[in-house]
């Protein structure tokens, strides 16, 4: 079963349009979508899943880094899982306290109903500075940045050495996907982790 993405637009078509231009608004929803997506299969495997991804501006996420993380000012995205996770070698778990099943990514997905992993936040107006000043993309900064709260969605970190490398291990390969794939986008090697001056986002 395809993992399902939700999009919430918070910003309107017209700002998005702007944003992302010469890229059609559709075809850069496409690839943020298409991030969360194989981000999931990346993590989870074969596991049925959902995701919401909201695309705001400075003022909402202002509001959430500071309800949510006590912190004044913008970020560029925030995660906000509603599930306690593991992380072995890469793949992600549910943690037996969650009071869910902990069949990890070769159980047969037949007999799940999608597991619904949480929102990601994304602030566009935070992404279009950071895709300036780091000379790439508003699309690619936009689909870096969902890779990365969807992994903190599902347990990843990189509060320490190992979980960063795993993280980055694996927005590496999302990113060979989404090359492969959106050959309209000119690409930037490296993840998140590899952008220089690139502040990575946080989960709740």
């Amino acid at each position: 079963m395809e993992p399902g993405v939700t999009l919430h637009d918070k910003v309107g078509r017209s700002r998005l349009s702007e944003a992302v231009e010469p890229l059609k608004v559709d075809t850069a929803l496409e690839i943020v979508s298409a991030a969360a997506v194989e981000t999931i299969r990346a993590a989870l495997g074969t596991r049925p899943a959902e995701v919401e991804v909201t695309i705001c501006s400075d003022a909402e996420m202002t509001r959430l880094n500071f309800d949510h993380m006590s912190e004044r000012g913008p970020t560029d995205v925030l995660a906000f899982p509603l599930h306690e996770w593991t992380v072995e070698n890469g793949h992600s778990h549910l943690a037996d306290e969650d009071g869910q099943p902990d069949d990890g990514p070769a159980a047969e997905p037949a007999t799940r109903s999608p597991l619904v992993l949480g929102d990601v936040v994304i602030d566009l107006d935070q992404a279009v500075r950071q895709a300036a000043e780091g000379d790439w993309s508003v699309p690619e900064e936009v689909a870096l940045l969902a890779i990365h709260g969807t992994l903190h969605l599902i347990g990843h970190d990189h509060d320490d050495a190992d979980g960063e490398a795993a993280m980055r291990d694996l927005e590496h390969r999302v990113l060979t996907v989404l090359h492969r794939h959106f050959r309209g986008v000119a690409w930037k090697p490296g993840s998140l982790f590899d952008r220089a001056g690139h502040a990575v986002g946080a989960s709740f």
